[in-house]
C-alpha cells in the first residue's frame, strides 16, 4: 500500500505546539503544597486516570478513595469547574461517568479529583488527557449515483453522538457556484438529514464542515458523470489504555488521507485470556483496515497457560515464548492474508523497577513475534521514549518536553503527540 501524503501539516504543528504547553509538570505538582483552588498547585497523592474510550464521553475514576467521597473538576486554565461528585464502597474505583462531553475547541483537557483522607489531610489526583478533534467527527452517507432532477437524501452521522452542534453543509453544482446551509444537530441527537434537488448533469461536490474541519464526497448525476472516488484506507488504532490520546493525535495527522477508527480497551491484556484473539478476528471481519496501529502490554505479567497445557509465570522464556505465539496470531489476522499492514509499539519503559521486568518481557515478545512477519513492522516506542531508562522529560524540538503522566507508566499529553508524529512517519514512508 502506498504511503500517507503530507495531510494538514500546519494543523500538525499547531496541535503538537499546543500539546507542549498544555501538560501538567507532575513532578513540581507533587512537591507543591495543596491550594484552596484544586488546579493551582495541586499535591498530587493518587491515580485518578480519565477514560476516554467511549465515543463523545469522558469518565473519571479516582482510585483508593476508601469510601470518601469525591469531587471532579476539569481545569481549564487556572480555573476550577466542578462536574460533580461520586462515592463507592472501600476497596472499589470511584467513577463518575459520563462526567462531560468531547469538544471541538478543546481536545486537551485536564482534570483534578479531590476526596477527603483519614487525618483531616486531602487526596488529590490529576490527569490530562487527549480528546479527538472534529476532524473525523462526522460521516457523510449520500448515493454515489441519481438521475438529473432526482432529490438526494443527505444523512449525516455524528459519531461522537453527543449533537449539540450546528455544522454547515454546503452543495457546489458543476461549473456553478456552492450554496451552504446550517445543519442543526440538537443535544444527544446523532443523524440529522436534509434533501437536496440534483439537476445539472455532472459532478456535484457535497461537503460539512465543521470547526475548521471538512468532510467531502461527491454525486455523479446522469450517465456518463464521474462517481465519488474510492474512500481513503481504514486506518484501526487499537489496544489497551496505552493507545489513548494517540489515537487522537494520529487522526489529525493523517487528516482526509485515511478514515481512523478506534477502539481502545483499557484494562485488558493478551495474556489475560484469548479475549485479544478473538477480538481482533472481529475487528477485522466488521472494519477490514488497511492498517492496524497496536499498543497493548501495559496490563500483563500474569501466569498464563501455554499451547503444551503447562503454566508460564512471567517474566521467563516460556512465558515470552507463548505471549510471543499469541501476537504472532494476531498479527496474522490484522495482515488480512496480505491485505493489510500492521504496526506494532513496543511499551516505554516504566518508573517503577517492579514493572521493568514485565515490560521487557512484553517488548522482547512483540520482536519475536514480528519476525520474518511481511507487512508487519514493530515501531520502537521504548527507544523513542527510554532509550536508557525511564524518563519524565525529553528532548523535542529544541526544548525539555514532559512526555510521561504522573503514574509514570503512561505517555502524557506531549507523549502522545510526539508517538502520533512517528507513527504517521512511518505510515508515510510505506515501508
Amino acid at each position: 500500500m502506498a504511503g500517507f501524503p503530507h495531510a494538514a501539516r500546519r494543523v500538525r504543528r499547531a496541535l503538537v505546539l499546543a500539546a507542549l504547553g498544555a501538560v501538567l509538570p507532575a513532578t513540581a505538582a507533587a512537591q507543591a503544597p495543596a491550594a484552596a483552588n484544586p488546579c493551582v498547585a495541586p499535591n498530587v497523592t493518587n491515580f485518578a486516570p480519565a477514560d476516554v474510550t467511549r465515543p463523545g464521553v469522558i469518565d473519571l475514576y479516582y482510585f483508593h478513595a476508601d469510601g470518601a467521597r469525591v469531587n471532579y473538576f476539569e481545569c481549564i486554565g487556572d480555573r476550577a469547574h466542578h462536574l460533580g461528585a461520586a462515592q463507592t464502597a472501600a476497596g472499589t474505583p470511584t467513577i463518575l461517568r459520563d462526567a462531560t462531553t468531547w469538544s471541538c475547541h478543546r481536545p486537551n483537557r485536564r482534570f483534578v479529583s479531590i476526596a477527603p483522607k483519614a487525618g483531616g489531610s486531602l487526596g488529590v489526583g490529576v490527569y490530562s488527557v487527549r480528546t479527538m478533534s472534529c476532524a473525523q467527527r462526522f460521516e457523510l452517507h449520500v448515493a454515489r449515483r441519481v438521475s438529473p432532477g432526482a432529490r438526494l437524501r443527505v444523512r449525516v452521522v455524528d459519531r461522537w453522538g453527543v449533537g449539540g452542534i450546528r455544522p454547515t453543509l454546503c452543495v457546489t453544482p458543476p461549473h456553478a457556484r456552492r450554496a451552504c446551509r446550517t445543519l442543526a444537530f440538537p443535544r444527544a441527537v446523532a443523524v440529522a438529514s436534509r434533501r437536496v434537488r440534483l439537476g445539472a448533469r455532472g459532478s456535484w461536490r457535497i461537503e460539512l464542515r465543521a470547526h475548521g474541519h471538512r468532510v467531502r464526497t461527491s454525486v455523479a448525476v446522469g450517465a456518463g458523470a464521474k462517481a465519488a472516488a474510492a474512500p481513503a484506507p481504514l486506518v484501526l488504532a487499537t489496544g489497551d489504555s496505552m493507545m489513548q490520546g494517540i489515537d487522537g493525535f494520529l487522526t489529525d495527522e493523517l487528516g482526509d488521507a485515511a478514515r481512523m477508527r478506534s477502539d481502545v480497551r483499557p484494562s485488558t491484556g493478551i495474556g489475560k485470556g484469548t479475549y485479544w484473539m478473538a477480538w481482533a478476528a472481529a475487528q477485522v471481519a466488521k472494519l477490514r483496515p488497511s492498517v492496524t496501529v497496536m499498543s497493548i502490554g501495559a496490563n500483563e505479567g500474569f501466569a498464563m497457560p501455554t499451547a503444551a497445557g503447562a503454566s508460564a509465570a512471567c517474566c521467563g522464556e516460556p512465558w515470552v515464548a507463548e505471549y510471543a505465539r499469541r501476537v504472532r496470531t494476531m498479527m496474522r489476522t490484522y495482515r488480512r492474508h496480505g491485505r493489510g499492514r500492521v504496526l506494532w509499539l513496543t511499551l516505554p519503559m516504566p518508573r517503577d523497577a517492579r514493572h521493568i521486568p514485565v515490560f521487557g518481557a512484553v517488548n522482547r515478545a512483540i520482536l519475536r513475534a514480528a519476525d520474518g512477519l511481511s507487512a508487519v513492522k514493530v515501531l520502537r516506542m521504548d527507544l523513542l521514549f527510554t532509550p536508557a531508562g525511564y524518563r519524565d522529560l525529553m528532548p523535542y524540538r529544541g526544548k525539555n518536553v514532559r512526555v510521561r503522566e504522573i503514574d509514570g507508566v503512561h505517555l502524557s499529553i506531549s507523549g502522545t503527540a510526539i508517538a502520533a508524529t512517528a507513527i504517521a512517519r512511518e505510515l508515510r514512508s510505506g515501508t
